[in-house]
């Protein structure tokens, strides 16, 4: 067996013993794949700021650098809950490409132009919760149920009837 290809075994295993519980499966293991050939880390953003953001990969939680991911299209910006391809090493490490997404939360911006911003992304669950501490509001859970519905609604995988909730009953 070739040191690359044992290589990129060994970071397969890797991935799936520590990326699983973030939500590491066989279908993201194949969308990563031609990235694992060339040597880079799967990684899932956990936190992103200023250019910057928090990955937990194989090898730990990195710091990543956006710089050459970042397009001018708000809806295309590295967000909580994607999956990326970082550079194994350096200083910095470059996230060098997105995986497609499966899902995506996305309100409107409060600018007067018709765009959206990306708030989360690659969510299986959304759990709504509100303090019952103040007089509960209907028209704010309205409207995260009416984000949480349309959020499945730009999904490749799931439609709204398949998700865990609905505005009109409980949990299933």
């Amino acid at each position: 067996m070739s040191k690359t290809r044992s290589h990129t075994s060994s970071t397969t295993s890797a991935a799936q013993d520590t990326l699983a519980p973030y939500g590491w499966d066989p279908a993201w293991e194949a969308e990563f794949a031609p990235y694992a050939a060339q040597g880079l880390l799967p990684g899932r953003v956990v936190r992103v700021d200023r250019g910057q953001c928090d990955l937990v990969t194989p090898h730990g939680l990195l710091r990543g650098d956006t710089e050459f991911v970042t397009p001018r299209d708000p809806m295309r910006v590295v967000c909580t809950g994607d999956w990326v391809a970082v550079d194994p090493d350096g200083d910095p490490r470059f996230v060098r490409t997105l995986l497609p997404r499966r899902t995506a939360i996305v309100r409107s911006t409060s600018s007067k132009r018709s765009e959206g911003q990306v708030l989360a992304t690659n969510i299986d669950h959304i759990v709504i919760c509100v303090s019952l501490a103040v007089e509960l509001d209907l028209g704010r859970i309205e409207r995260f149920l009416a984000l949480a519905w349309e959020s499945a609604s730009n999904t490749q995988q799931s439609s709204p009837a398949q998700m865990p909730f609905g505005a009109a009953g409980p949990v299933r």
